[in-house]
């Protein structure tokens, strides 16, 4: 039995646990990068990808090879459009925030990455050239000013600590980046989806972002390797997004769409947020000013208009539903 056809009977409490997994591990990722990327012993944003992506390639790979989704032949224009779609997700998405990271708290990361669903929504209507439904529409202002009372703030005092001071603008745009191209990423794999299993697919797709970024990191003269001296909570929080946010994750949220209906399955849209800042305050003392939670709530009210439409199978929700996949 294949990793995608292993779905949870309908009444069983095993489907539960994949969606409590699919909201605390992608909601904690950008707290896990925070921690690997701070302290005197810090990995760099560099060295933190890479490694990333090379471990939880071969990861995948290696699940894909015994659950029977690897493929005897696999197209060379997949493996071409695996490596573009890995390369706008995991290189300039991903990297970019983890990037930031170094800059700013996890829990300002994590609201400002809550846009994805937006933003893929915005792509998907201008690539179909189809005009959203007023209601999408007012979602996506809504998401849009949101991000704003975000990231702005920081910009305009030297009073808010939620980025480094003299980093705001730049952190700014460098996150709005991230989260175009990862959802541009996201649009441009559906594809993917129908031919290849999705593990086979993320497993290209870190691969060749780990090429990417191997030489990148080579380029830019950064250590292949990190500094002896790591923390025990940083090769915790590594080996988390390594294990959790890539492997178990993935396989928990294949679960979860198979065995829910779109209402429930997408709701990790607006639950990943709460979680992560939740998760940032209380570990980190990372506490958002008053502009970012009402930023936040009309992200999440934004989500909401583009993601929870009256049709089960709207566009909206398809590429709301991939949009996080491989996060």
């Amino acid at each position: 039995m294949s990793v995608s056809d292993a779905v949870a009977p309908e009444n069983s409490w095993h489907r539960y646990g994949h969606l409590a997994v699919v909201y605390l591990v992608w909601g904690s990722t950008y707290l896990a990068v925070k921690i690997c990327v701070s302290g005197p012993s810090a990995l760099s944003p560099v060295q933190l990808q890479t490694w990333r992506m090379w471990m939880a390639g071969i990861l995948l790979i290696c699940l894909s090879f015994f659950s029977g989704n690897l493929p005897s032949k696999i197209r060379i224009r997949d493996v071409l459009a695996c490596c573009v779609t890995g390369a706008l997700m995991w290189v300039c998405g991903n990297g970019l925030a983890t990037l930031a990271s170094r800059h700013a708290t996890s829990g300002f990361i994590v609201m400002a990455m809550g846009m994805i669903p937006v933003w893929t929504t915005l792509i998907t209507s201008v690539m179909n050239r189809v005009l959203p439904s007023r209601t999408v529409i007012l979602g996506l202002f809504a998401g849009i000013i949101g991000l704003g009372f975000v990231i702005v703030p920081p910009a305009l005092s030297s009073q808010v600590s939620s980025v480094e001071q003299g980093y705001a603008v730049w952190t700014a745009l460098i996150l709005c980046v991230a989260g175009l191209t990862w959802s541009l990423g996201s649009v441009l794999q559906q594809p993917l989806l129908g031919r290849l299993a999705p593990t086979t697919a993320a497993s290209i797709q870190m691969l060749s972002a780990a090429l990417i970024l191997t030489t990148v990191g080579k380029v830019q003269a950064v250590p292949l390797f990190p500094q002896f001296g790591l923390t025990t909570h940083q090769i915790a929080g590594f080996l988390f997004l390594v294990v959790f946010g890539s492997a178990i994750c993935l396989v928990s949220y294949i679960k979860v769409i198979k065995s829910f209906n779109p209402a429930i399955a997408s709701t990790f849209a607006y639950v990943n947020p709460l979680v992560g800042v939740a998760l940032g305050w209380t570990l980190l003392g990372e506490r958002p000013e008053t502009a970012a939670f009402l930023g936040l709530a009309l992200i999440l009210f934004g989500v909401f208009l583009v993601v929870a439409r009256p049709s089960k199978r709207s566009t909206a929700y398809e590429s709301g539903r991939t949009t996080r996949l491989y996060r």
